[in-house]
């Protein structure tokens, strides 16, 4: 899974712990009970005429005063682009007029050179006047210290200070610091695998530190790691049996149903011509797409002669 994926899906998860996290004051003004994805925010009238999707987009309801309802548009970018400002104001103003409400737009940067935890703008200027500033929220990760948020009560405090800056040089220090965070340990199943995919994503360890880290996790004061570990790791390998299984299926189906398409044509033709030539079976059974294969049994029930079922077909 891409890097800016996976951190959508746990924007989406972690969506009030993140606004708790960065934006305290918003956060607090927000029912976080009344919240909306609003699925893929994809736009066709974009000036240059290409098509673009939003990352993601929630619709939230405020607790008090007005407006009660507002956006909040977030892309995830793994790289500093010197377009973005304008590509923020574009998705605000296609937001803006599509839903008529309030938008809040928030860039996430997993790459260092924003300043951490500011606001970056887009102005347009017409003879020397200046006409329109834009201005948007930026969270840039890697730019921010990994130990104030270390310690936080906040599961994202922890699991996000892998992506921060940071004076402890070891990874594999890093990373049991990270995991051992109590706010980290306290959440469900689900979203703890979320979060220590994060951590492994963004924290990879080379075989030698992957070896030293078994090692440190070998002490007492790690037994929970382990087992927090352990649970992890037999979920990925359920989740892969039963991807595993449900792939099985899906071409179990799909083959079942070449066959059966296979077996027409060929009933067709034995039915029309008489014994079905060795040459003309050998490519009937060769055929992996059906949209062919109907084409062809069209073919065999109005062809004159077998030989032809190829050559027109």
């Amino acid at each position: 899974m891409p890097q800016d994926q996976l951190f959508k899906e746990l924007l989406q998860a972690f969506f009030r712990e993140f606004l708790e996290l960065f934006y305290p004051n918003i956060a607090a003004r927000l029912d976080f009970e009344r919240v909306t994805f609003l699925d893929k925010e994809a736009f066709t009238d974009i000036p240059e005429g290409s098509r673009r999707e939003a990352d993601l987009v929630a619709q939230v309801h405020t607790l008090e005063g007005e407006p009660e309802l507002l956006l909040f548009h977030f892309e995830v970018q793994t790289q500093r682009r010197r377009e973005m400002p304008y590509r923020m104001f574009e998705y605000y103003a296609l937001l803006r007029l599509r839903h008529r409400l309030p938008v809040l737009p928030i860039v996430v940067y997993l790459a260092p050179g924003s300043g951490g935890l500011v606001r970056e703008s887009y102005t347009e200027s017409l003879f020397d006047t200046e006409i329109l500033t834009f201005r948007y929220n930026v969270v840039g990760l890697p730019d921010l210290a990994a130990a104030n948020y270390l310690d936080l009560d906040n599961p994202l405090g922890p699991t996000l200070s892998a992506l921060m800056r940071s004076d402890e040089g070891s990874r594999v220090i890093r990373r049991l610091a990270s995991m051992q965070k109590r706010a980290l340990l306290s959440t469900d199943d689900a979203r703890r695998s979320l979060l220590l995919n994060i951590i492994e994503r963004y924290l990879p360890l080379t075989a030698e530190e992957e070896a030293e880290m078994q090692e440190r996790m070998a002490q007492p004061e790690f037994q929970e790691v382990r087992n927090v570990i352990t649970s992890y790791e037999e979920r990925g390998i359920q989740q892969g049996i039963q991807q595993g299984i449900q792939q099985g299926i899906q071409q179990g189906i799909e083959q079942g149903v070449l066959r059966g398409k296979r077996q027409s044509v060929l009933l067709v033709v034995q039915s029309r011509f008489g014994e079905v030539p060795a040459t003309v079976s050998s490519q009937i059974e060769g055929i992996t797409d059906t949209a062919e294969l109907d084409s062809l049994l069209q073919r065999a029930l109005t062809t004159n002669n077998v030989q032809d079922l190829f050559e027109t077909a």
